[in-house]
């Protein structure tokens, strides 16, 4: 981290710079990137404990013992452990970070709604084709073309799919960077100009034991006209019906496209869309059909399914049915129906459904947003039933708590954070 010609630098920047390395050498390494986040995270905490510690507005220079802190639990004085909480904010991954970031989405959504730009009207995800995206192909190509390994680089050039996967798992870092590149683009074009969505917030996720990349944004809409008509239909089949006229018009939502439930299909990697630009596109219903076969057909598995007791039959948490037999992974999938409705999940959720009469599998989705980033992409339309222009606050929280449960990591409680330290303390 220091050298006689540049001198020192921080530990950030020296991470980035071994990380970037051009043979790939360091990103290579199954365990370095877990020492190096470790070291960084020890640097950042110990630089940040030194203010905690010599500053008068916390610790101050004489920190009290552990006898003190003893007769301060024993006293209920939780003053100490406060603030220990308040320093976890900064550390990622703990309890109080996490709560932190859910306390900001919340923050976000009463800021726009004080503002008068109302409650969030769209809950969306962003996933990464990482093996078929062209644009993605020519940046591993270059990677693997300057850190000498030629035949790789002329393999995945060819579009070698064996080869691109590879190169993909080496070089996670280039992956999500470019990932992160396109949604930026895509949000402030597509997103901002074809649906008129002026404010979002989103967050980064990786998928358990996986690891692919993908995003979650809340948004809100410029045009919340259907809010009202929403609001002012009687029953709830006008609603839907408000809702499935919105969804056509202004989203090109669907969920009854003509395509296969076969479970062992998978896509050719010769002639599947998701390998082409839409530029590239002669028949868009064909194209668009193509792609909502390759990569939005619901397959449940241990990701997605939960049971309440151990040894019983699976539930779909995405809404999918429940397996016959524990370990079967024969959900029934959605039920074909002739219109659009308004459904309750089991935690008093609402949920609008579209009109579905061919495929039990096919994801609801947006034709214009899957045309456009040719990757899995999830729409969902966000309901309230208050007056939109005076929201009832308990509303929003409740799809706040819907959509934390997405977009935040589940964490401790906050008393079972102080007993776990208390516990150290009194250990």
């Amino acid at each position: 981290m220091y050298d006689m010609t540049r001198g020192k630098v921080s530990i950030k920047d020296w991470g980035n710079h071994l990380l970037r390395y051009y043979d790939g050498r360091f990103l290579q390494d199954s365990l370095f990137g877990l020492f190096l986040y470790n070291t960084i995270q020890r640097h950042s905490s110990n630089s940040e404990g030194n203010f905690f510690l010599s500053s008068d507005r916390f610790i101050g220079r004489n920190p009290p013992t552990i006898e003190d802190l003893q007769r301060q639990v024993m006293q209920k004085n939780c003053r100490y452990i406060s603030m220990l909480r308040y320093f976890a904010r900064n550390i990622k991954g703990s309890d109080n970070y996490w709560r932190s970031r859910t306390d900001d989405l919340e923050q976000w959504i009463n800021h726009h709604v004080g503002r008068g730009n109302g409650p969030p009207t769209f809950f969306i995800t962003l996933s990464c084709a990482k093996n078929w995206w062209p644009d993605l192909r020519r940046l591993l190509y270059q990677l693997e073309r300057i850190a000498g390994n030629s035949n790789m680089a002329g393999a995945i050039r060819k579009g070698g799919r064996k080869e691109m996967a590879n190169s993909a798992r080496k070089y996670p870092l280039f992956v999500n960077e470019f990932f992160m590149k396109r949604a930026h683009s895509f949000m402030k074009t597509v997103m901002k100009n074809a649906l008129q969505i002026d404010h979002y917030w989103g967050r980064v996720e990786f998928a358990p034991g996986r690891g692919a990349i993908h995003l979650h944004i809340v948004a809100i809409a410029k045009d919340r006209a259907y809010l009202q008509d929403f609001y002012r239909a009687s029953t709830l089949e006008d609603k839907a019906e408000v809702l499935n006229s919105y969804a056509i018009k202004h989203l090109d939502m669907t969920a009854d496209a003509k395509v296969s439930d076969n479970l062992d299909y998978r896509p050719n990697y010769s002639y599947s869309p998701l390998a082409t630009r839409y530029c590239a596109t002669c028949d868009e219903e064909k194209d668009v059909t193509q792609l909502a076969q390759d990569c939005m057909m619901h397959q449940c598995n241990r990701y997605c399914l939960k049971s309440v007791k151990l040894g019983t039959p699976r539930t779909c948490r995405s809404h999918y049915g429940t397996e016959s037999q524990f370990g079967k992974v024969d959900t029934p999938g959605m039920e074909l129906i002739q219109k659009a409705t308004i459904d309750y999940d089991r935690k008093g959720i609402s949920h609008f459904k579209m009109k579905r009469t061919h495929s039990v599998r096919l994801v609801q989705h947006s034709k214009f947003l899957l045309k456009a980033w040719r990757a899995n992409c999830d729409i969902k339309l966000l309901l309230y039933f208050s007056d939109p222009s005076s929201p009832d606050l308990r509303e929003i929280q409740d799809v706040c708590r819907y959509v934390v449960a997405y977009t935040g990591k589940r964490h401790n409680t906050t008393q079972d954070e102080k007993e776990a330290i208390q516990n150290l303390i009194m250990e």
